[in-house]
């Protein structure tokens, strides 16, 4: 009898300790005068951060439940806590892997803030700004910035002493005249990599923009992405010692790789890509504007011929009147089985959905 209590007690413990290392947040159900546990979570992205900010708790991670989440202004991620062998998480409360994952229950993030709202950065726009090491952002989408002509960055890192940020299956969606997304990430230092994710119609996917100090960025790069109808595909400001750009899908894009003038960086290198159907190969931005230019790019299994389809709402010239209200399908914004660039398997998904 005594031993079955002690197990029972056991499991009870561990499941608190379980929860109590999330915070779990919900635009629908929740209340900022909550706990933040998975049973009653707070309602903002902002009070979820101020969770994993405080000293007061070992939580730094935060699950966001499905819903659409419109921010006043940034959000700091960081800790005043300890950071020895932890890391801070902002992930999706359902990841694009899991079973009962559908794209209608992808967290949306998106900003209301006034232009301006970091003023001391050009008058950027930011929905999470990340002041601190080790940090990943996981299974979001974010939605462009409801007015046209204006630096907006869902994700931006401006401490250039802080490294290994990792933005993983997530989901950029911009239209310049509408819904502009200027980069979907924008980030000073090293360590900045990208993986998994989809980028649709925004200006720039990420800016790898000022070194840490030391002359040379080291540890940067983009993986396993589609990059669909982008302004600049990847823009490199300033030089890098090992950037990393492979398995990934760049099309309908105006300049696959822009480069910073003073970018001195001798090659960079493409390994296993898709890129068909864009304007310009490659770019070089001065003081004033981006123009086409020349630099060298090592080129390896590189597909340059075909034509990129995704799976789309609405891309046939003859659409059925019927269907609207129907659940998106699974692959959305995805390469469509049994067409060029699938067998890569870029997009939000580390594993095939069937």
């Amino acid at each position: 009898m005594k031993t079955t209590f002690l197990i029972c007690f056991l499991v009870f413990i561990c499941h608190l300790t379980v929860h109590a290392q999330a915070v779990y947040v919900d635009s629908n159900i929740g209340d900022d005068k909550n706990p933040g546990t998975k049973e009653a979570p707070v309602f903002s992205i902002k009070k979820a951060a101020e969770i994993i900010r405080s000293q007061d708790n070992n939580i730094y991670t935060m699950k966001i439940n499905p819903g659409i989440y419109v921010l006043d202004s940034h959000v700091t991620v960081a800790t005043e806590k300890e950071m020895t062998d932890k890391r801070i998480v902002i992930e999706a409360s359902i990841l694009p892997d899991d079973a009962l994952w559908t794209p209608e229950k992808m967290p949306v993030i998106t900003s209301k803030a006034i232009k301006g709202d970091i003023p001391a950065s050009y008058h950027w726009v930011v929905s999470l700004l990340v002041d601190e090491s080790h940090v990943t952002i996981r299974g979001i989408k974010f939605h462009g910035y409801f007015y046209p002509q204006t630096r907006y960055f869902p994700v931006a890192r401006i401490n250039k002493t802080k490294t290994d940020l990792l933005v993983e299956q997530c989901l950029f969606v911009g239209e310049t005249n509408s819904s502009q997304i200027q980069a979907g990430i924008i980030a000073h230092g090293d360590e900045v990599k990208v993986d998994h994710c989809v980028f649709y119609k925004v200006r720039n996917t990420v800016v790898f923009f000022q070194d840490s100090g030391n002359g040379i960025k080291t540890g940067n790069g983009i993986t396993n992405s589609i990059i669909f109808g982008a302004n600049q595909a990847v823009w490199t400001s300033y030089p890098d010692k090992d950037f990393k750009f492979e398995n990934n899908i760049v099309s309908n894009c105006r300049y696959v790789w822009a480069k910073s003038y003073f970018n001195t960086t001798k090659s960079y290198s493409i390994n296993n890509c898709v890129i068909v159907n864009n304007q310009y190969y490659k770019g070089i931005a001065d003081s004033v504007r981006l123009s086409p230019g020349e630099f060298e790019i090592n080129e390896y299994n590189l597909t340059k011929k075909g034509k990129i389809s995704l799976r789309l709402t609405d891309n046939v010239d003859k659409p059925l009147l019927s269907g609207v209200d129907e659940p998106l399908p699974i692959d959305y914004m995805h390469i469509i089985p049994n067409t060029l660039g699938y067998e890569i398997g870029a997009g939000i998904f580390k594993h095939r959905k069937q």
